[in-house]
Order: structure tokens, then C-alpha cells, then sequence
């Protein structure tokens, strides 16, 4: 895989697991390979998308198994932001 590649994988990761060190230790890394800071920018935003939809699953399925929802879940975590990420 490219390193390019990897690490934009790794920092989509470490955003998604709220790990501070370990963002700051790759988005080191980025700038050395000179990644610009929208693409970084931009990993942000689809990290958070994902973070935040699978957040709605969970409330979801928790109140449906409460028997507080009947409402079927959709088969897309973030599909509550428009369209699956």
C-alpha cells in the first residue's frame, strides 16, 4: 500500500478511536510526506460522519430493543446524514 494511503487510513482511525496521541503522531508523519492539511481536513469530516452514524445505530438498536422503536434500522450506520458515507 502507499504510505500516502496509509496513512490517510491511519489518521481516519485514530479520529475515529479519539486517540490524540496517536493523531498527533501521524498527522506528524503526514506533513512530513507533505499531505496537505484539507485532505487531512477532509479525513476529519468522513471520521466524524462515520463516528456520528454509528452513534445513531447504537441509540437505535438500544431503544428497539427496549421496545421503544419499531422502526426497521437502515443497513447504512450514517445513512442519518444524508446518504451512507
Amino acid at each position: 500500500m502507499e504510505r500516502k494511503t496509509e496513512l490517510m487510513i491511519a489518521l481516519g482511525v485514530a479520529m475515529g478511536a479519539n486517540c490524540i496521541p496517536c493523531f498527533d503522531h501521524l498527522y506528524s508523519k503526514a506533513k512530513e510526506i507533505e499531505l496537505e492539511d484539507s485532505d487531512i481536513k477532509e479525513i476529519a469530516v468522513l471520521a466524524q460522519k462515520v463516528k456520528n452514524g454509528a452513534a445513531t445505530f447504537l441509540q437505535q438498536a438500544i431503544d428497539q430493543t427496549m421496545g421503544e422503536n419499531n422502526t426497521p434500522l437502515s443497513s447504512c450506520a450514517c445513512s442519518t446524514i444524508g446518504d451512507c458515507c
